[in-house]
Order: C-alpha cells, then structure tokens, then sequence
C-alpha cells in the first residue's frame, strides 16, 4: 500500500512522536510519501524524501518536522481538485492527516471525492467532538503551568497580581486545566465570566502574588489589568504565553498518547479499515467513521 501523510493546521508537541511510531509499524512492507507544508503541499506537491532515520531523531522534537500550514487554497473546490490530483499522480491508497477541527473538515471532502483517508486528532486546543484527547494538549498545559510557576516567583517578589493569556481559540480546556494547577484566583473561559467577578475573587485572596489566567480572545487584558489596578489600587501585570505552549520536549502522558494512536492508526490500515478517524474514550482507543466525528 502507499501510505500518504501530511500535518495541517497548528502544530503540537507530540505530532513528531505519533509519526515516527507511525511510520515505524508501516513502513517495512508500505510505500510511505510525507507531503510537506500540510494541504499546501497536496495541492503544490510539494513532498520530502522518507528517511526513517530523519524521524527518528526528530521523534522527541517540538513542532512538526514534516513542516505544516494553513492553506487557504485548499477550500476552494479548485484547490481540492489539485490535491487529488497530486494523490493520483503519487498512486497514493490512503492519505492519513494530523490535525484539528480545520484539518477534518479538509479531509472529509478528500473522502468526498472517493479517497481513502485516516484521520488523527492533533491539536493542543483538544477541542475535538468524540475524543477525550488530542495530540499536544498535555505538553502545552506543561508548558503554560512551568511558564507561570517561573513568572510567579518575580510577581512574589513584589507582591503583583499577574494576568496570564493562554491559547485555546475557541476552547477553555487549556485554561481550566492550567487554572487548576497553579491554583489561579480567576480563571477567565467564557462570556459569563466577567471583570466584576475577577475583582470579587481577587479581593478575598490571601495570597502575595494573585493568578488570573485568561483564554485568548476573550476579554481585552489591558482594560482588565486597569480596572483591577484602579480598584484594588494594585500592581498588575500582564504574561503571554503564546507559543511556547507549542514547542519543547513532550511529556511522558504525551508520549504514551502519541504511541498508541500511531500504534491504533497503522493496525487499522492493515486491516483495510479505512476513512476513520482514531479516537480515545476513558483510555481505549477505537476507530470511528470519519463523518461521525
């Protein structure tokens, strides 16, 4: 069989662990061609050499050593029409996607077309409908909870309220997590939470140096940091995250998660169990038909 895969949308910490895994359990007996830059490289064709050494010694690296991207081409119908053209000229049997909610949506009209397709969820916003868990999330919370333990000691130091923007686009599940284990005063999730409620949870801290985590494109921090530093007559701060959540070494949970869905992935191709999206629910791992996630 060839094997075709690609990484599209953002990156996460963990993609390079499930490919080589991946690639590992098929590529004794399978063709595999890595399309690089995501859609953009279907529709370009634009592939790098297979080299399992390469992914070996990338397995552990942040990021996506395939490279990735957001291809706006890809939804048009033109730009659909390139990719399977690409597919065909490759003789590819099944493509299989690392990705989110964008990703999916593009790979469900490559299945429209008559390919066969294998998704699995990759995200670091785990915000995925029908799995407990997407690819990069836990390292991303590592990485969000490491960066406000280390903030945290200066903002002590002179007794500051600190206010820190994590990612999540439309989801609040890094936030919540990452709030829960630094123990934040005010996490900030949806429309109901309000800087009223902030002030009133700050108010009766007891602690030297107040929490506030945020999730991107909710509220405006700086309006935030003004109103509480005007009513609590207070030094307040202002941390991104941003894309170090993206990046560093995986975690062992990441690990683990990677390896059994490139491990569940290769066996479905194996068996011929094609156009599924890999999922896991309370620790198992099963495949789903890719029009039911």
């Amino acid at each position: 069989m060839n094997i075709g895969i690609l990484a599209s949308g953002g990156d996460g910490v963990g993609m390079n662990t499930f490919l080589y895994n991946f690639c590992l359990w098929l590529h004794i007996n399978n063709k595999i061609t890595l399309f690089s830059q995501g859609y953009k490289g279907l529709i370009y064709d634009i592939t790098i050499p297979y080299d399992i050494k390469f992914l070996r010694k990338n397995r552990n690296n942040g990021g996506i050593c395939i490279k990735t991207s957001r291809c706006q081409e890809f939804e048009t119908g033109e730009g659909v029409d390139d990719a399977i053209k690409t597919l065909q000229k490759h003789n590819i049997d099944c493509l299989v996607v690392m990705g989110g909610n964008g990703s999916l949506k593009g790979l469900k009209e490559i299945s429209d077309r008559g390919m066969d397709v294998m998704f699995v969820p990759c995200t670091i916003d785990n915000d995925l409908a029908g799995t407990d868990y997407c690819i990069g999330f836990d390292t991303a919370c590592n990485n969000s909870i490491n960066f406000i333990k280390q903030v945290n000691d200066t903002m002590q130091s002179f007794n500051r309220t600190c206010i820190y923007q994590v990612m999540g686009r439309k989801c609040p599940q890094i936030a919540l997590d990452v709030g829960k284990s630094v123990d934040a005063d005010y996490v900030f999730t949806d429309e109901f939470c309000t800087k009223e409620k902030c002030l009133e949870a700050l108010s009766q801290s007891k602690k030297d140096a107040p929490i506030v985590i945020v999730k991107e494109d909710l509220i405006d921090v700086e309006e935030l940091k003004h109103y509480i530093q005007d009513q609590l007559n207070s030094d307040v701060k202002i941390s991104t995250i941003g894309y170090i959540q993206r990046g560093g070494k995986p975690t062992q949970k990441e690990k683990h998660f990677a390896k059994c869905f490139a491990k569940k992935c290769a066996m479905e191709i194996r068996r011929n169990k094609l156009n599924s999206a890999i999922i896991v629910k309370n620790n198992s791992f099963y495949a789903i038909d890719i029009n039911k996630i």
